[in-house]
């Protein structure tokens, strides 16, 4: 999925002249702590401003171009929400401007729909099972395990990998899948020497992928 798939047609940019007050009302209704300032004519990103640079002023009838803006973030239109998630992440936004390849403003995209689309893109709510599998990362190879999986009848869902949290060079892959039982899958891939760290059903459907999507809500929930 794109950014410019999840853009919210709803939010108008603060303009250079737009004041102080306006922005604090702006940040207030769109539950924000930054939010983009554009030139009207050029629609190119001025900067930004924060709820900290306005904390000082007293004077809220003064323009936004009084002060001096912050370094614009943003990411093209065509690039994945995954950028869009490491950008929020990374500058603790909720609102994320997007922008054209001739770095024009087209819109923002909010954290929370960001969430949503990577909780469908990852099956949270589909019902199946997960299973968490050890490997070294110089043996990971996806491919295997896919056809393994597949092999026994099932299919995945969705999968993440990430770095054990006690070896630099073990990885963790989360595997989604869409049957409740897992023991033929187990039995394959531990057959072929993969170590199956976590076997889940669909009683626990929440533990491993699911437990993804919530970091990531935290982090982002800034």
């Amino acid at each position: 999925m794109l950014a410019k798939e999840l853009i919210n047609p709803d939010f108008t940019p603060l303009q250079p002249s737009g004041t102080i007050a306006e922005a604090i009302s702006l940040m207030e209704v769109w539950d924000t702590a930054t939010i983009p300032v554009v030139e009207p004519t050029t629609r190119k990103i001025a900067g930004q401003v924060t709820v900290r640079d306005l904390s000082g002023e007293k004077e809220h009838s003064r323009p936004v171009s009084d002060l001096e803006l912050k370094n614009p973030v943003y990411i093209l239109e065509d690039q994945h929400i995954f950028e869009a998630a490491r950008q929020m992440l990374q500058h603790e936004i909720r609102l994320l401007p997007i922008v054209d390849r001739n770095e024009t403003y087209v819109g923002v995209i909010e954290k929370k729909k960001v969430l949503e689309a990577l909780s469908h893109m990852l099956n949270v709510t589909t019902s199946g099972s997960v299973i968490t599998v050890e490997i070294h990362k110089a043996d990971f190879t996806l491919s295997e395990i896919v056809y393994l999986i597949e092999t026994e009848g099932a299919k995945i869902l969705g999968l993440t990998v990430e770095q054990a949290d006690n070896s630099e060079s073990t990885l963790h892959v989360s595997i989604k899948l869409n049957q409740s039982k897992t023991s033929a899958v187990v039995s394959s891939l531990q057959r072929h020497g993969y170590v199956t760290a976590v076997q889940n059903r669909n009683d626990v459907l929440e533990m491993d992928i699911t437990s993804r999507a919530d970091e990531l809500m935290r982090y982002l929930d800034v």
